[in-house]
């Protein structure tokens, strides 16, 4: 299946979601030839899922950037491109791929698919003042507990800092998702750093909860 979702505004970064229908041969008839490096490290995923995931953000690197640069990873665990500038980020969740490319910063992306047992949870990841502005309705509270997970995640890849807390560190700022995009904003405070306050957006589809720095 083509791009599913496409979004970029000014010089923010461009978001793109990919949902996976194809088979793992039908993906790998739409990239140029695989690297023998590619063909080495696709062997060794061993589910399938993966495997699909994989290759369906190649595709995506492929056509954002026009050509098919390598893809490495830093030790923070911050991917970037080989003989490419474009700063990426990269997510993947069930039978869909998402990536963020941006020209000058680095970006944070996170997709995620619904689910019940986040609320289990939340106590995990929800600071005291996350938790203050929950919705009474159950739908809107579903869909922010969704979105500050997937704030944090995103916010976390962008600032590639080992250790930062979700809990304690990323606290997303209040906000009611009641259109299904918008804007909502996380404060971000490292002890090697002042605190810092990230703006991002977010997209509500039927199949899963996406949210990306800007």
């Amino acid at each position: 299946m083509p791009v599913l979702f496409k979004k970029q505004e000014g010089s923010t970064p461009l978001t793109v979601v990919w949902k996976i229908s194809e088979t793992e041969e039908e993906l790998i008839k739409i990239l140029p030839p695989l690297k023998d490096e590619e063909k080495i490290f696709l062997s060794r995923l061993s589910f399938p899922a993966r495997r699909l995931e994989w290759l369906a953000s190649r595709i995506l690197i492929h056509l954002v950037t026009g050509h098919y640069p390598a893809a490495r990873y830093k030790d923070n665990g911050q991917p970037f491109l080989v003989d490419c500038n474009d700063k990426i980020s990269i997510s993947h969740t069930k039978g869909y791929a998402a990536i963020s490319v941006s020209k000058d910063k680095i970006p944070g992306v996170d997709i995620e698919y619904p689910s019940s047992r986040i609320e289990k949870v939340m106590n995990r990841f929800l600071h005291p003042e996350e938790k203050a502005f929950l919705s009474n309705n159950s739908v809107l509270k579903e869909r922010q507990l969704g979105l500050i997970w997937c704030l944090k995640e995103a916010v976390f890849k962008q600032c590639g800092i080992p250790g930062l807390i979700f809990k304690e560190q990323i606290i997303s700022q209040p906000f009611t998702p009641e259109d299904d995009s918008g804007i909502f904003l996380a404060r971000v405070a490292h002890r090697a750093q002042p605190p810092e306050v990230l703006n991002l957006q977010y997209f509500i589809h039927q199949d899963f909860y996406l949210a990306w720095t800007l």
